[in-house]
């Protein structure tokens, strides 16, 4: 039996289906289980478990041969780092309870820095709070995800432009789908090693906000231009749709360590998924239309 967190999202969700089409056995781990509920199928146990909620995560890890555990810092968090840091102590209290033997973990590109790394600190956090949790404990660390675009997509339809806080908008950078993302989760946990192992996962090549507005302009059969996002319109925009002020401010320090180069790789093996940016953005484009 694996045991799964985040099966609702976008990595989570390519993982289980990924389980699925190799006929394993899944539990997976849900905040509202009636709202899981589709996701249960032949094989696949859905069960409530919560991140700050130690004593339901100890009961759904029971039993696991291994276990995908992530972290989602709180969109509306007033301290995002305070409130990530509590959710760190009760998983990986949770895994040595429950003795879960071999668990991977979802951290990013930048989480080998301590500090400079904007929201990505809570990563950071999250690998140090994990450390020692499992006999055999691997880190996922992949670069942005390509589907982030998604957010830009009615820009892109309704005027034509595509704002981008990543700059110069022609400079490349590691980015990759979700779904190559999901896919390595799968193996990894079908891949126990004694130890801490780190694995970086990056796209099949860079690509830059004009690469992405290119493509775009492609797929929607209009002229899409990639157009500056100041820190500013960046943070303003994040609240306006919901995110703390912290939440915001750290996203936008993610942006600007980015943009000064400092978020390369670290240590660990490197991979590069096969999905490109012109399918990612095809997928995005199509699920929009539908």
């Amino acid at each position: 039996m694996l045991v799964m967190m985040g099966t609702t999202g976008q990595v989570g969700g390519a993982a289980l289906e990924a389980l699925k089409q190799r006929g394993i056995a899944v539990r997976a781990i849900a905040r509202d289980a009636e709202r899981a509920r589709h996701l249960a199928g032949p094989g696949i146990e859905i069960m409530r478990g919560e991140a700050t909620d130690t004593a339901s995560l100890v009961a759904a890890f029971q039993g696991a041969e291994a276990a995908f555990v992530m972290l989602v810092p709180s969109l509306q968090a007033a301290d995002v780092l305070a409130e990530s840091r509590a959710a760190v102590q009760s998983i990986a209290s949770a895994i040595r309870t429950a003795g879960v033997p071999h668990v991977v973990a979802l951290s990013s590109a930048g989480a080998h820095l301590a500090e400079g790394n904007g929201i990505v600190q809570t990563l950071h956090d999250f690998e140090q709070g994990l450390a020692g949790a499992a006999p055999s404990l691997t880190f996922l660390r992949p670069g942005d995800f390509m589907e982030n675009w998604a957010a830009m997509l009615p820009a892109a339809r309704e005027a034509g432009v595509l704002p981008s806080a990543k700059l110069p908008l022609n400079a490349a950078g590691e980015t990759v789908s979700a779904i190559d993302v999901g896919r390595t989760v799968v193996e990894l946990l079908l891949d126990p090693r004694p130890g801490t192992r780190i694995v970086n996962l990056a796209g099949p090549k860079e690509y830059s906000p004009a690469d992405a507005a290119a493509a775009l302009s492609d797929l929607l059969g209009k002229p899409v231009v990639p157009v500056p996002s100041s820190r500013d319109e960046t943070i303003a925009a994040l609240q306006a749709s919901g995110a703390s002020a912290d939440y915001a401010a750290k996203l936008a320090d993610l942006t600007d360590a980015v943009n000064a180069g400092r978020m390369d790789v670290g240590d660990g093996e490197t991979r590069r998924g096969t999905i490109t940016l012109q399918e990612a953005l095809r997928r995005l484009t199509s699920a929009g239309q539908s």
